[in-house]
């Protein structure tokens, strides 16, 4: 009898988190396509662009679109890049903050500026409707309109996702994998479009695109499940059971992280720097950074390589931190074999973690660096190597969400002590 509810509160839960996770991309959804009414429908920001599927590329991790404008259109982009700040700024004693109140009141007006920056950005490259009621300043006017609503569904949306934390699967995450999946089979079938059905050009590419995917996700899997494994001796368990204790470390400790966060970073530049080029256009060395800060430019291409590998370190330690995990050993008064509680612990955890956390930033950088560089030498145009760092984002995260499943799921196994 308690098997059956332990049983069915596991899958009572599980469902109940479903249905939330499916409502939260319902939500995204509308938002995705609820078109700003100050340009016309069917107008692309970045058609004219030469760089528009490498925008669109970059803001897919965010849950963002750049190539219209609509409630969504920024996505996630101002809270992943405000979070990232924070995290640098935190480094100095003068930002620390002492309560949690205080800290998520300076993030949210961090979000804001970041937001606004962006806004200005993705806004300056539309055409805005004319309004003779509102006189010669009427696109200006529609155009801080749309900042202003753009800025909100960036809000909205951050709610939506830290609501799904709570009560769904997946957190944030579900809004990335819908919009990456969602894009993939648009571009795919734009794509197939072009090819005459059932040809023989048609049966090579739908071949050797599953072939290399297949690869790619079996490898992602593989080297994302591989951990090093630090012996723990626990003194509330038998010898048997506690031989099997250990410390896992990932041998990527940051997983698709860097990727998300870099590309997010990368977005960012050209978006900003066109922005501001609507305004100064004859700017020489705005037109310079406008051009060159992009990933159609080796020195773009360097810079987002350099920005993955640092993230990946520090999204390492940001994922375990060796201070942390000494103390709960000590507190716990579990211990490492031959190793003295405490700082000792740390020192030991650490010296691990700085291998692994080195071999997985190289790793990162040359996953999500040798396409882009081998695709831009041969054409220059960078936005299909970009798939690769999606279809790693997408593998990540769809794993992370498994595991989130089978620990609802494991709830099931053990009945109540009363």
């Amino acid at each position: 009898m308690l098997n059956k509810y332990n049983s069915y509160v596991g899958r009572s839960l599980l469902g109940r988190k479903i249905m939330w996770t499916l409502g939260t991309i319902f939500l995204y959804m509308i938002g995705r396509y609820l078109p700003i009414a100050t340009i016309p429908l069917n107008q692309s920001l970045t058609s004219q662009s030469a760089m528009s599927d490498l925008i669109n590329n970059l803001a897919l991790v965010t849950g963002g679109q750049f190539s219209n404008l609509t409630l969504f259109s920024l996505g996630l982009s101002p809270w992943m890049t405000s979070m990232i700040i924070w995290r640098f700024l935190t480094l100095f004693k003068w930002v620390k903050v002492r309560t949690k109140r205080q800290e998520h009141f300076y993030q949210m007006w961090l979000m804001l500026a970041v937001a606004l920056i962006q806004a200005f950005g993705i806004s300056a490259l539309g055409n805005y409707y004319y309004l003779p009621d509102l006189g010669p300043n009427s696109q200006g006017l529609l155009r801080l309109a749309s900042m202003v609503i753009l800025v909100a569904g960036a809000y909205v949306l951050m709610w939506i996702g830290q609501l799904n934390a709570q009560k769904g699967l997946g957190s944030s995450t579900v809004i990335i994998i819908t919009n990456i999946i969602i894009s993939f089979l648009l571009n795919t079938g734009s794509y197939f479009q072009d090819v005459t059905l059932f040809s023989g050009m048609w049966w090579i590419s739908i071949l050797l695109m599953m072939v290399a995917s297949s690869f790619l996700v079996l490898v992602t899997v593989i080297v994302y499940r591989a951990e090093y494994r630090i012996p723990l001796k626990r003194i509330m368990l038998t010898h048997t059971y506690s031989e099997e204790s250990y410390i896992p470390i990932r041998l990527t400790p940051a997983g698709g992280l860097p990727f998300m966060y870099a590309m997010t970073l990368m977005s960012l530049p050209p978006i900003v720097f066109r922005g501001l080029l609507q305004i100064f256009p004859e700017n020489g060395p705005l037109r310079f950074l406008a051009d060159n800060s992009n990933l159609t430019e080796l020195s773009g291409i360097l810079i987002y390589i350099a920005v993955l590998f640092f993230l990946a370190i520090g999204f390492a330690y940001f994922n375990l931190d060796p201070t942390e995990v000494a103390k709960q050993l000590q507190k716990s008064g579990d211990y490492i074999e031959h190793v003295r509680p405490g700082e000792a612990t740390r020192v030991y955890i650490a010296r691990y973690l700085k291998y692994l956390a080195l071999i997985g930033a190289l790793y990162t950088a040359l996953v999500g660096g040798l396409p882009i560089l081998l695709v831009w030498k041969q054409s220059g145009e960078v936005g299909l190597a970009l798939i690769v760092n999606n279809i790693y984002i997408v593998t990540t995260l769809l794993l992370g969400l498994v595991e989130q499943v089978d620990i609802i799921r494991s709830w099931k196994r053990y009945g109540n002590l009363l």
